[in-house]
């Protein structure tokens, strides 16, 4: 379980403080995919940042199962929107980097990599540079590199947005494939609602609201919850009546934020 508890965080520029958050409380329960939404600029990656424990928040604490994060022995990895591959690595180095920084022996690391390249299905691009795979490819990879280490908490920023309306959707199934063998709790901040709707079993809106004091924060909207059976076909989910009720849900609650 992912606790936020009362947690704020300001962005500190040119002699101001911009509050984003301030007394934010948030349950992200283990073991399930968590969508994040919400307009440019209410927080979304900054988020993602803190449940990495690579800012800190100015008041409040996360916890991961009671403990602060980052001090309890769970360990998260995190894919960002560029991939973040190396480029002067070939791919089975850059794969092979988090086990490396664990101190993992060679002979492991070689059966660690090479068993999540096989999975997911780049096994004949290990000797190749990142400037020499498509979008898709270096997602694969990006993918693997964060898996292969085998973390608690996986969190993805708008990971399928760089990539064509069909790889995406067979980014998107094979993530789903992944999870369902694996159940790691996965948090993924998106701007697709129909993407949010579909690989989630939780949808986290954010918005910028207005507070009683009469400045603007973010804050979460009530949950949304969406439980379907990713194992069981996912692609037709997206033809279910189910589907379009939820992307109906998480779009009332974005046409809620203030402009």
């Amino acid at each position: 379980m992912i606790t936020l508890d009362k947690v704020g965080f300001s962005y500190k520029a040119t002699g101001r403080s911009l509050a984003l958050f301030s007394s934010c409380s948030r349950l992200f329960e283990a073991g399930l995919v968590h969508a994040v939404i919400g307009h440019s600029g209410c927080g979304k990656t900054t988020l993602l940042y803190l449940l990495a424990n690579l800012i800190k928040p100015d008041e409040g604490v996360i916890l991961f199962d009671g403990q602060p994060i980052g001090t309890g022995g769970h360990t998260q990895a995190i894919i960002l929107q560029d991939f973040g591959l190396l480029p002067w690595k070939r791919v089975y180095a850059n794969i092979e980097l988090g086990l490396l920084l664990h101190g993992v022996s060679q002979e492991e690391r070689q059966l660690k990599v090479a068993q999540i390249m096989r999975e997911l299905g780049i096994s004949s691009l290990a000797t190749a540079y990142p400037s020499q795979l498509s979008g898709g490819e270096k997602q694969r990879c990006a993918i693997a590199r964060a898996l292969v280490t085998e973390p608690d908490l996986l969190l993805m920023d708008e990971p399928f947005s760089a990539l064509d309306a069909m790889n995406r959707e067979t980014m998107q199934e094979l993530l789903l494939r992944l999870h369902a063998h694996r159940k790691i709790t996965t948090i993924i901040v998106t701007h697709s609602i129909e993407e949010a709707a579909y690989l989630s079993d939780r949808v986290h809106v954010m918005s910028r609201m207005q507070t009683e004091a009469g400045t603007v924060q973010t804050v979460f909207q009530p949950e949304v919850q969406n439980t379907h059976d990713k194992e069981a076909g996912a692609p037709d989910f997206r033809k279910t009546s189910q589907y379009f009720s939820t992307c109906l849900k998480i779009r009332e609650l974005l046409e809620m934020e203030v402009h």
